[in-house]
């Protein structure tokens, strides 16, 4: 089964003006549009952090690291408890406070809870970063701060730690709700799609930018080239009307990991998921 075309519209929020010059700059030099795209694809927005999700500050002690994965400061909440350890992994534009309502539930039942503002998210250093990094910064504080009975992810952050586990990271348990993609070309191609560029070719230019800074194609990134070896006990939990992340990501990764649960809702898009009571009691049961 393959995924639908995939969606990133919601991750970048483009003025017109971004997509204006992105086009004239393509006019002129393609070379200089594509290292535009890039700055733009590794760029994350910082939005305003609702209010119902203030509890979750007040409950959770906070410390900036600092690792060697990377030169940033990088937020940690923590609510130490004496149950099983655990780490969440936010989105892509996400903090950690979006799982507050997991999380307050968790950490009620004794679980000891760590969670992550990634690189330019959050409470963490305003920056740039991309997937490789991401990676890196999971695997290095799973392994300084772990080692953790279950990791638990959201969208973009299931997908770094996935890749993660594919570098030796260890978890008894995986928790991926909403996961964001499956194969990475076709999520590039969208991004280009967004500014009215050739797909492409300017798909082909990104990925080349990318080998060329992390030496490693992008495609080893995609779940579609290892999740099949990932044997973890792992829940998926994915809304059924999802227009961020379409369903057949989450089924193509049930059908690939042969140790996994997939659990569909229905009304709860791509982050009010994190909200809903019966997701947590899921996640709960599960770990």
């Amino acid at each position: 089964m393959k995924p639908e075309r995939a969606s990133v519209a919601a991750h970048y929020k483009l003025p017109w003006f971004l997509t204006s010059f992105a086009r004239i700059l393509g006019f002129f030099s393609k070379d200089l549009a594509a290292r535009f795209l890039w700055r733009i694809f590794c760029g994350p927005i910082k939005f305003k952090t609702p209010r119902r999700e203030a509890e979750f500050y007040k409950k959770t002690e906070h410390e900036k690291i600092h690792t060697k994965s990377t030169s940033k400061e990088i937020m940690l909440y923590r609510i130490a408890n004496d149950g099983h350890k655990l780490f969440f992994v936010h989105g892509w534009n996400g903090r950690s406070s979006q799982f507050y309502r997991i999380i307050e539930l968790l950490s009620d039942n004794g679980y000891d809870i760590t969670a992550i503002d990634l690189p330019g998210h959050g409470g963490s250093t305003r920056s740039s970063t991309n997937l490789p990094e991401i990676t890196d910064l999971i695997y290095e504080v799973t392994k300084s701060r772990g080692p953790y009975h279950g990791i638990v992810c959201h969208s973009f952050g299931g997908v770094a730690a996935l890749n993660a586990v594919r570098f030796g990271a260890t978890f008894e348990k995986i928790v991926l709700i909403s996961p964001g993609m499956y194969e990475i070309k076709p999520m590039f191609k969208t991004f280009v799609g967004l500014f009215g560029l050739d797909e492409e070719y300017y798909a082909d230019r990104l990925f080349d930018l990318a080998e060329s800074l992390f030496g490693a194609s992008p495609e080893e990134f995609g779940l579609d080239q290892f999740s099949k070896q990932i044997g973890t006990e792992t829940l998926i939990v994915h809304c059924e009307d999802d227009k961020e992340a379409k369903k057949e990501i989450a089924l193509n990764l049930h059908s690939d990991m042969k140790n996994s649960v997939l659990h569909l809702t229905e009304g709860l898009g791509h982050k009010r998921i994190l909200r809903d009571e019966n997701v947590g009691e899921i996640v709960m049961n599960f770990l």
